[in-house]
């Protein structure tokens, strides 16, 4: 009988099991479902998923697809903070989708940690980025030749991976008309439109890449989508398919329309970016500092038991030297120790003059131009001044007014804006010479920040001074 009531509650905990995961799985599978079209909602089911299954593989999860709705939301600030929060703790899949969202705000080097950099999946991803750069540079052959290597390793199991990636090939194809100037990217970015066949973001690169005719049910219902829509990716592509379409039209008044809201989101766009960029400088110098007083309480930590012991063994003494008789100048000594032992050291503070002495130092240094490195960083400059990235991120708040990547950036647009000025060859140049000359690792980071500074974009710039 026993054995029986056993068999019978061990079945039904099992059902339980079960039908507690097969719920979970639905959940996930709708968010992943509807994560492109409406990524605020999706955010709810994540947050239902993330009170009610509390484990750590959820967890982290949850996490990983918090920081991508904020992304596709250009809610850099928050992604970000998740990013940072548990990067440590993601699987691939997650430092794959981290990696991309910070890829696409230009944060282009960061460290996974070497476990990552061996699995089949993250290198996979890092060769669609790879490729997603030569385009942007116009090494079309090389870029053609490592798609095409690509493509026979993808998996479906897989796909979800790398969908942002792909993506951000495509986007660059398209805004250059390469499937037109270069035929042999033909099949495989049908290839590559081919894996996600019902994803909303797609099928409008599709139509932007291989023009024909577009329905009117077809525009009703991608309006109707994108007007419904929390993903502010998603509209950025719509705009820009909106446009060519209108110009092949001849719609001129319906043309001004899109090109205003695409104006609009650029604007939005860069100024998430830059922002992101600063944040992310932030956060991870922040990160850097917590561990570091981390680090230090557990050694103040270690440092005070090992006085307690001291003090044990101290007291030990003295009880057997009372016994033996033996005070006087060895119960003198022992004190004397034990006083040497607790004794504290005072922390260093930063002088005025160290301060004035590192700033000489840094404004001397401006006339080297060092800040045209592309790899320039809070920590290389402070090892160029002899000092520690905390005591120049602190000159450089202090004196300057602005964090480490805004000085930077408008000391490089200032340099690139004096040649344009006085030297009259460097007005032909291309933007993307112009970018790698004042230090910028793309074109497209080198316009959004000067524009974010002049209030023009580069081109715009030297058709004024022409």
């Amino acid at each position: 009988m026993r054995l029986f009531l056993a068999y019978v509650f061990g079945l039904l905990f099992h059902q339980l099991s079960a039908q507690h995961a097969s719920d979970k799985n639905q959940i996930f599978h709708k968010i992943d479902s509807q994560m492109i079209v409406n990524p605020a909602k999706t955010r709810d089911l994540i947050s239902f998923v993330e009170i009610n299954y509390k484990n750590r593989e959820v967890l982290n999860k949850c996490n990983r697809l918090f920081a991508q709705a904020y992304y596709y939301e250009n809610n850099y600030n928050e992604a970000l903070k998740k990013i940072i929060q548990t990067k440590d703790q993601q699987n691939v899949s997650g430092v794959v989708s981290y990696r991309n969202i910070l890829y696409s705000a230009g944060i282009k080097k960061v460290d996974f940690g070497t476990d990552y950099n061996q699995n089949s999946v993250f290198k996979l991803n890092e060769e669609i980025l790879k490729a997603n750069e030569l385009i942007l540079l116009g090494r079309k052959e090389k870029a053609i030749k490592i798609i095409l290597n690509i493509l026979p390793k993808i998996t479906n199991k897989s796909l979800y991976n790398y969908r942002d990636s792909f993506s951000f090939v495509l986007i660059n194809l398209s805004e250059d008309d390469w499937i037109t100037k270069s035929p042999e990217f033909r099949i495989p970015v049908l290839k590559i439109l081919s894996y996600y066949p019902d994803d909303m973001g797609f099928d409008i690169l599709k139509k932007k890449l291989f023009p024909a005719n577009i329905s009117d049910v077809w525009l009703a219902k991608a309006k109707k989508e994108i007007n419904n829509t929390t993903n502010f990716q998603l509209r950025a592509i719509y705009y820009n398919f909106l446009l060519d379409y209108y110009y092949s039209k001849k719609d001129v008044s319906n043309y001004i329309l899109v090109s205003n809201q695409r104006d609009e989101q650029i604007r939005e766009k860069n100024k998430a970016i830059t922002q992101a960029r600063s944040q992310w400088i932030y956060l991870t110098e922040t990160k850097h500092y917590d561990e570091y007083i981390f680090a230090k309480k557990r050694g103040i930590i270690i440092l005070i038991s090992i006085i307690l012991l001291s003090c044990i063994v101290l007291i030990l003494l003295v009880v057997k030297i009372r016994h033996e008789k033996l005070r006087g100048k060895t119960y003198l000594l022992l004190s004397d120790k034990l006083k040497n032992l607790v004794k504290k050291k005072t922390p260093q503070v930063i002088s005025e003059n160290v301060k004035l002495t590192l700033l000489e130092r840094l404004e001397k240094l401006e006339s080297t131009n060092f800040f045209l490195d592309p790899n320039i960083s809070i920590q290389s400059l402070a090892n160029k001044l002899d000092s520690n990235s905390k005591y120049i991120s602190e000159i450089i708040n202090t004196y300057k007014k602005k964090n480490f990547t805004t000085y930077i950036n408008e000391m490089r647009i200032e340099y690139i804006k004096q040649k344009l000025n006085n030297e009259l060859v460097y007005r032909s140049y291309k933007i993307k010479y112009l970018a790698e000359e004042s230090g910028f690792s793309s074109h497209s980071v080198f316009s959004s920040v000067f524009k974010s500074i002049e209030g023009i974009s580069p081109v715009q710039y030297i058709q004024l001074l022409k």
